[in-house]
């Protein structure tokens, strides 16, 4: 599956060249020319990695790195103009994951992405079994267990709970688990996914223990702290 990055700077000229670049390098590009807009796609689509720009005609980018960092663990790449030191430190002290200064060379972006990116799977795989009540996740072989003993999941249910799993104790948006197309259709599609994958995990999938409905949201696993 295509990673997906949110690419966040007022020159249209940068972002179309930086968008053709990292797709010719297979991810998926999305652009957005202010941080208003960027907000209201965060709220719907998960991002592998934010890339944006410390300090905009439509307000400073400390404030989007923060938005990304109270709903994801998404790494951020901060881009400052060159000599802006105080502006690189604030961005890092807030949760920026790196920085780059303009101008620069679209390959040296994108192997600080390569290098973010390797980092936060490294660190998934560091906690590659997750505990909920009595089961166990490897999120590296995608299995589930409950008592040493597989409880078969398909590919979709696998990818559904990997997705809560990642986010586990927090809210994760019917939109952002659809993924693709955000009509309600699809949207109900999630909805009987999620219905299917509680009558294999819940003693009682009507009054869930674990996966919890968040009205007029999306879903949270519950999992052990």
């Amino acid at each position: 599956m295509k990673k997906n990055i949110l690419f966040v700077d007022d020159d249209q000229r940068l972002r179309e060249l930086l968008k053709d670049y990292l797709e010719e390098k297979k991810f998926e590009v999305y652009l957005c020319e202010d941080f208003l807009e960027a907000k209201e796609i965060l709220t719907f689509i998960f991002f592998d990695l934010v890339i944006l720009d410390r300090m905009m005609p439509s307000g400073d980018g400390i404030n989007l790195i923060k938005f990304v960092k109270d709903i994801s663990n998404s790494p951020v790449i901060m881009l400052t103009a060159m000599g802006e030191n105080q502006n690189k430190i604030e961005g890092l002290k807030i949760g920026a994951d790196d920085y780059l200064a303009k101008p620069f060379e679209p390959e040296e972006l994108y192997l600080r992405v390569l290098k973010l990116l390797n980092l936060y799977n490294t660190k998934l795989k560091g906690k590659q079994n997750i505990k909920f009540g009595g089961f166990e996740f490897d999120t590296t072989v995608l299995e589930l267990k409950r008592n040493n003993n597989i409880i078969y999941l398909t590919e979709s249910e696998n990818d559904l709970l990997l997705k809560l799993i990642n986010k586990r104790n927090e809210i994760v948006l019917r939109e952002e688990l659809a993924e693709q197309e955000f009509d309600e259709s699809e949207l109900r599609k999630i909805d009987v996914r999620i219905t299917r994958l509680r009558q294999k995990i819940e003693q009682n999938p009507k009054q869930p223990q674990f996966i919890k409905t968040i009205r007029g949201k999306g879903y949270k696993l519950v999992c052990d702290v």
